[in-house]
């Protein structure tokens, strides 16, 4: 890798003649003006300002992406944001910075235009608040720094007038006009005219300004010739890691701001909904555009080709339906119980989105069978890899596609349909015997949830709080305790470890778990069969003594009632 010099003045020169451009993954311009005032002080002390990486972009590529021209003046409250760069002024080939947009475009506009900021203490809806200023050197001044902090040139944003105000210890010169000296007779008749020739440090000053402007090698660049815009969004990522790291997502969502406005604030409007739904969730950016994408019917492949300028708009002219189909979906999950916890994969709820987005039914049986798909898919863990593939293979299960237009193949959730297709990473819905067995093997958490919410349907799990209760208490199954139970050390080490797991537990309203603490099982159940003659059944209590000593057979006969009720729910014949 090799990097190439070139100096200040050719690099605005290209800016200016629509050479160089920022891609959209770029952030917007924040630097103050006193960053700016020091990096000239950097620059005119010779240290190095950093390296910086370009896009060489051929004509042929650069409608695949949106560039913005560089900021010329800037305004703290009008014009901070840049302006899309117009298509026909594109070049053979163009220039997209990649990394050091903060320094480029604080050099553009100090040695092309202008910094209007915030008079100290003024208001904000003033226009006389806000004067415009440019960047002028004090010739008359050189200082030695006591610390390393302070500047050693004297450098400032002024108004015209300010800028005007020169004495025995101050002649400001606008930095700009360092661009119009070809070569030393420009600034010499520049000192000349305005007196400066007797003054040692103002000549000093004005041939090294020169000397870093235009003819010294100051801006040293690599040039990445990539025209893939995923490896140029690597790239990126990589280089800047150093600082806030951004995601794939965060670029990715840059392209969609840059085509819609009012995207950012839209979605982050909707972020903030749905993620204070029930016991919370924690959606992100990047769950709702794969969903966008996988909604309007694009590819869902998450790369910045399918961000294309007519993706984004499928998204903004159906945003509405796009809206609110995820809202009802959150709805649904709270109405199932979930929360950011318990809701192990956000991709698997994009499906339900795109079955209400399009129409489909939501009545009792179409609930009952959407919750089955989601636990499913959550304890096949059917999104665990190949993602993408994943969501694609079961779109084209849900859809057809009539008269150019895709609809739904039944207004109704196809949950068998889904269940008998074959999945890509020979992924699938189809729940074996195998499958169930091994749904014990997970202790108390969010698989243990799922499962025993699709044994107890009858339950209001979004609108009453339940716990996952251990059915024989949890404090019995200490060292101590079972060894009075004389039974061998093996077995109670055992008991141990299946304490927790699904044929010890239940879900119990929080208010009544806390009544039931730690009481033992066998007098919880005589109690609650005495107001419930069905609470055995309901629970899957087996007819088997209930005392502690007897877990073993309670356990296993619990299992063996929990198999068979799970094989009817999942359709294993």
């Amino acid at each position: 890798m090799s990097y190439t010099a070139t100096a200040i003045n050719e690099v605005v020169r290209q800016i200016g003649n629509n050479e160089i451009y920022l891609p959209a993954i770029q952030r917007k311009f924040v630097w103050t003006y006193e960053q700016i005032e020091k990096l000239f002080d950097s620059i005119m002390l010779g240290y190095p300002i950093g390296t910086f990486l370009f896009w060489k972009v051929e004509k042929s590529k650069t409608n695949d992406y949106i560039f913005y021209k560089f900021i010329q003046d800037y305004h703290e409250r009008d014009r901070y944001h840049n302006d899309m760069a117009p298509k026909p002024e594109m070049k053979e080939w163009i220039i997209g910075v990649l990394d050091g947009q903060q320094r480029l475009s604080s050099l553009y506009l100090a040695l092309q235009g202008s910094y209007a900021y915030k008079k100290p203490k003024a208001r904000w809806d003033n226009d006389d608040a806000f004067p415009k200023r440019q960047l002028y050197l004090n010739v008359l001044y050189k200082n030695k720094p006591r610390d390393e902090d302070a500047n050693t040139y004297e450098f400032k944003f002024l108004t015209e007038a300010e800028s005007k105000l020169n004495d025995s210890t101050h002649f400001w010169l606008a930095v700009k006009e360092s661009l119009n000296w070809n070569d030393a007779n420009g600034y010499i008749k520049f000192a000349n005219k305005n007196n400066l020739l007797s003054s040692t440090i103002a000549i000093e000053n004005l041939t090294l300004l020169w000397q870093r402007i235009t003819q010294d090698k100051v801006i040293n660049y690599f040039e990445v010739k990539a025209q893939e815009l995923d490896d140029v969004l690597d790239i990126f990522t990589r280089v800047n890691s150093g600082g806030t790291v951004l995601s794939k997502s965060d670029l990715l969502f840059s392209t969609i701001v840059a085509s819609w406005e009012q995207a950012r604030e839209e979605i982050e409007q909707l972020l903030k909904q749905i993620n204070n739904k029930g016991d919370k969730f924690d959606f992100d950016n990047d769950f709702i555009m794969r969903a966008c994408l996988f909604l309007t019917d694009s590819p869902v492949l998450f790369n910045v080709k399918n961000f294309k300028r007519e993706n984004v708009q499928k998204v903004k002219d159906n945003w509405e339906g796009i809206k609110n189909a995820i809202k009802r979906t959150i709805e649904l999950l709270v109405e199932f119980g979930f929360s950011q916890e318990s809701l192990t994969s956000k991709n698997a709820i994009i499906p339900i989105s795109y079955y209400i987005f399009k129409g489909g039914k939501l009545e009792n049986e179409d609930k009952k069978n959407i919750k089955h798909y989601l636990i499913t898919s959550l304890l096949k863990f059917i999104y665990g890899g190949k993602g993408d593939q994943v969501l694609e293979a079961i779109r084209s299960g849900m859809r057809v596609i009539d008269s150019g237009t895709y609809k739904l193949k039944s207004e109704n959730f196809p949950l068998t349909a889904l269940r008998l297709m074959k999945l890509p990473g020979e992924k699938s819905l189809q729940f074996t015997v195998d499958d169930i067995e091994n749904l014990f093997d997970y202790k108390k958490g969010a698989y243990t949830f799922m499962v025993l919410s699709l044994l107890y349907p009858h339950l209001k799990l979004g609108q009453i709080k339940f716990h996952q209760d251990h059915l024989h208490p949890a404090s019995s199954f200490t060292q101590t305790k079972l060894k009075q139970l004389k039974k061998p050390e093996s077995s109670w080490r055992k008991w141990i470890e299946k304490k927790d797991t699904i044929p010890n537990l239940q879900l119990l309203e929080g208010l009544e778990n806390e009544t039931k603490n730690k009481s033992q099982f066998k007098d919880w159940v005589e109690k609650e069969v005495t107001t419930n003659p069905n609470y055995k059944s309901l629970n899957y209590i087996p007819n088997v003594s209930l005392e502690l000593d007897n877990f073993e057979q309670f356990y296993e006969s619990r299992k063996q009632m929990i198999i068979s009720k799970l094989k009817e729910i999942m359709d294993i014949r």
